[in-house]
């Protein structure tokens, strides 16, 4: 089926190089074109599209409008913008509605590699009305405190980033945000910010101050769940973060898998929150459990939600641009030790998943484990050293580590 990719530029020559630098996707993409946020509008009133990929600054209509009135309007179309400022006045004005940032100039190899990532994460959820949910998050449910806090912080002159830094790690949702702005192409940095507190040095204290006044990132983006204890799912985000990165860097995986693995394990819930909100009945029945495995937690959250948390999480942070690494190891949850199918990144994510739901319970791998299992009696004896606070046999990458992605 033809996916449909809007191109919105006041520019008409820069349409035209588009329009001639993608012919190769003419097969696969249906491309329509418009010179401005009006006609963007009505096109996509007329048949709407997949993505739209927008200038951000145009007359009348600026990137950043037209965007937000598509996440109104067409909550389930993924939102781009094309920028080549990265001023703090166009970081404030457009983190809200867009979804992903790319930086002009943009040669068309990475417009191409960006839709085609965006169009396959969209393969994960079919349901229009999960789609219009999760693709409509401007903010994520968050507690009034944070946005309170940040307000007067925002209007304090003696603030300190450590400060800020205390207030945005208590709250999954709002690092998760973080982490997304200060990943993104604005900044075009060479590594990935895996710190809150990395990331609010390199935003810096005027910015994060304008994001607050703005309501962009720590808006309260709507109230959690009752029995939903947003600092707990915190601090077990951390939890299975720290023991797949200990895990990872065991085995001497390269320097951006190990940041993977540490932001799968963050990050591998975030979307409860949001759905949880939109399925209250659901959300009713799942609370009841404690701490559940990885298999017992994808079975129990099918039933109440109708799909996994970690695979709306998965569809929320690739429409947001976090690495494949990262959305992949997230969306292929879970998965048995002994499974030859899926990822050393997926079956290390479910390890640690698995430790933190039952902590020293041993891991049941098949006896003898099959030709080509990456989770091997000496990979786990590696990892147990390194958690429980001994020298990580980390030597090189190791057959079984995966590339950088």
């Amino acid at each position: 089926m033809s996916r449909r990719v809007m191109f919105v530029d006041d520019e008409p020559h820069l349409l035209a190089g588009l329009r001639r630098g993608l012919r190769i996707k003419r097969k696969d993409w249906d491309l329509v074109f418009a010179t401005g946020g009006q006609q963007a509008l009505q096109m996509l009133a007329e048949q709407p599209a997949d993505i739209v990929i927008s200038d951000m600054r145009m007359p009348g209509m600026d990137g950043a409008e037209l965007l937000a009135e598509v996440r109104r309007g067409f909550p389930g179309t993924a939102r781009i913008i094309l920028s080549g400022h990265a001023d703090r006045a166009t970081i404030i004005a457009a983190v809200g509605p867009t979804q992903q940032y790319l930086t002009k100039p943009c040669d068309v190899d990475t417009v191409v590699a960006t839709v085609e990532r965006v169009l396959s994460v969209r393969e994960l959820i079919h349901d229009p009305g999960m789609r219009d949910l999760l693709g409509g998050v401007e903010s994520l449910p968050k507690p009034p405190s944070v946005y309170q806090e940040m307000m007067a912080i925002s209007a304090d002159p003696d603030c300190s980033l450590r400060d800020v830094v205390q207030v945005i790690e208590r709250d999954l949702g709002t690092s998760a945000e973080v982490l997304r702005l200060v990943n993104s192409s604005f900044f075009g940095l060479p590594v990935r910010v895996e710190s809150v507190a990395r990331a609010v040095s390199l935003l810096g204290l005027e910015t994060i101050q304008g994001l607050a006044v703005a309501g962009a990132v720590f808006g309260q983006g709507g109230s959690p769940p009752p029995g939903l204890d947003p600092s707990r799912l915190c601090q077990e985000g951390l939890h299975v973060g720290m023991l797949a990165k200990r895990f990872a860097l065991a085995d001497g995986w390269p320097a951006d898998a190990v940041n993977g693995a540490f932001f799968s394990g963050l990050l591998h819930r975030v979307a409860l929150p949001v759905v949880a909100v939109a399925l209250p009945e659901g959300w009713a029945r799942l609370r009841g459990f404690g701490p559940l495995d990885p298999i017992r937690s994808a079975e129990e959250e099918v039933a109440a939600f109708g799909r996994t948390v970690t695979r709306a999480t998965a569809y929320l942070l690739g429409l947001w641009g976090f690495s494949e690494n990262v959305v992949d190891a997230i969306a292929d949850q879970p998965a048995r030790p002994g499974d030859l199918t899926t990822t050393p990144a997926t079956l290390v994510l479910s390890l640690a998943r698995w430790e933190q739901a039952a902590p020293g319970a041993p891991v049941a791998l098949p006896d003898p484990p099959p030709a080509g299992c990456y989770l091997t009696p000496e990979r786990l004896d590696r990892w147990e050293t390194g958690r429980t606070g001994g020298t990580a046999d980390s030597d090189g990458e190791g057959a079984g580590a995966p590339t950088a992605g």
